[in-house]
């Protein structure tokens, strides 16, 4: 007996794809404290992201400027006196990019799997302890993960030399975001 592949409409996955993010962002905020500073390798890039601003842009020692440099930008909408408003700031876009990881995570299930097998892997991946904590503790994690399945993306899909820069484009984002990510370049 022939079992036939049942295609999902779009509209369905849409809805499954956004009720996984609801549910994960539910799980997030449960997790989240706004009146904490976050872990000191946070706080470190929180601070190099603040100097950013300011224009200081030199190395830190042992760190990557990736998250820092990301960070920079959104801090200019910030004018405060306060640390923890900055804490807070970069606590909401790991969230966020955590958050838009998991509709990334779904086109990349879907290149070994059918839709409703992305969906399960999406979930997953939503649903996962230990990035739902690292998501909210403003570490360069969330960053990181988007950029490699970004990567590993691109790095699946050669249909054109357009998609192969692409993939080397976002292996040295990568990399500069945290030094393990060199690792893909051998996998291109």
């Amino acid at each position: 007996m022939k079992q036939e592949s049942i295609e999902i409409s779009k509209k369905t996955v849409v809805v499954s794809l956004l009720i996984i993010a609801g549910i994960s962002i539910i799980l997030k905020m449960y997790l989240v404290d706004f009146s904490t500073f976050p872990s000191e390798d946070a706080i470190g890039h929180i601070l190099h992201g603040i100097g950013h601003t300011n224009g200081n842009f030199e190395p830190i020692p042992a760190k990557t400027l990736g998250w820092s440099i990301f960070l920079s930008p959104f801090f200019t909408f910030v004018d405060s006196d306060n640390f923890l408003d900055y804490s807070n700031l970069a606590k909401i876009l790991s969230i966020s990019i955590s958050i838009s990881s998991i509709f990334v995570m779904y086109k990349l299930g879907r290149k070994f799997f059918s839709q409703k097998y992305a969906l399960v892997v999406a979930s997953l991946f939503a649903f996962e302890p230990h990035l739902n904590y690292n998501s909210v503790q403003a570490l360069t994690e969330p960053l990181y993960i988007l950029i490699f399945i970004i990567s590993f993306y691109f790095i699946l899909n050669q249909n054109s030399r357009y998609q192969y820069y692409l993939s080397f484009l976002f292996v040295g984002l990568l990399w500069w975001i945290r030094w393990p990510g060199i690792i893909m370049l051998i996998v291109i």
